[in-house]
C-alpha cells in the first residue's frame, strides 16, 4: 500500500537556513548553468555522455525539469504529502520514466531554450524559497523513491544534484 501523507510529527528540529545563502547558492549554479550550455556548440547537445545513454541535450533538460518542479515537490512536503513516491515494488521504473521524461521534453529544446526555461524556474525556485515559513524548513516526506526529504533538503539539492550532472557533461566533451 502506497502511503501519500506522512504525519506532521514527522518534522524534524532544522535550523532555520540563512535564505540570502541558498539564493546565493542557486545563483551559483545559475550562473554555472548559463556558462556550461553556452560553451556547447550544436553537436555538443547531441553527444552522448560518456557515463549515461542520456544525450548532453537531455542531461540538460534533466536538470531543468528537475528546478521547474521543485516548488511543486516543496508545496507537496510543506503539507506532509509525498512527491512522487511509487510504491517500492515499482521503484525500478524510477529510472526509466525518469529517462523517458528527459527525452520527451528535450524534444524541441535548444540551447537559448532551455537558458530561457531555467530562468523561469530559477526564479519561481526563489519565490517559494521567500514563501517557506521559519517553522516549515524541517518538514519533510518521501520524494522521488529516494527516501525521506525535508523542505531544506529539497531546496539544498539542487546545487548538488547540477554539479553530478556538470561532471558527467564535462567528462563527455
Amino acid at each position: 500500500m502506497m502511503r501519500t501523507h506522512v504525519a506532521r510529527s514527522s518534522t524534524t528540529s532544522t535550523a532555520i537556513p540563512d535564505r540570502t545563502v541558498l539564493r546565493s547558492q542557486l545563483e551559483e549554479t545559475r550562473s554555472a548553468f548559463h556558462d556550461m550550455v553556452e560553451q556547447l556548440t550544436d553537436a555538443d547537445w547531441h553527444l552522448k555522455t560518456n557515463s549515461t545513454a542520456w544525450t548532453i541535450g537531455e542531461v540538460l533538460t534533466h536538470l531543468t525539469y528537475t528546478l521547474a518542479h521543485t516548488p511543486e515537490a516543496i508545496e507537496h512536503v510543506r503539507q506532509g504529502k509525498n512527491y512522487l513516491n511509487p510504491p517500492s515494488f515499482l521503484s525500478w521504473l524510477g529510472h526509466l520514466i525518469n529517462r523517458r521524461l528527459a527525452q520527451q521534453s528535450a524534444r524541441g529544446q535548444t540551447r537559448a531554450s532551455i537558458l530561457a526555461w531555467y530562468d523561469k524556474a530559477h526564479t519561481s525556485m526563489l519565490a517559494t524559497i521567500e514563501g517557506i515559513g521559519g517553522d516549515e524548513w524541517g518538514l519533510g516526506a518521501h520524494c522521488f523513491g529516494a527516501g525521506y526529504k525535508t523542505v531544506l533538503d529539497l531546496c539544498q539539492m539542487l546545487p548538488s544534484h547540477f554539479q553530478e550532472h556538470a561532471a558527467q557533461i564535462a567528462a563527455s566533451k
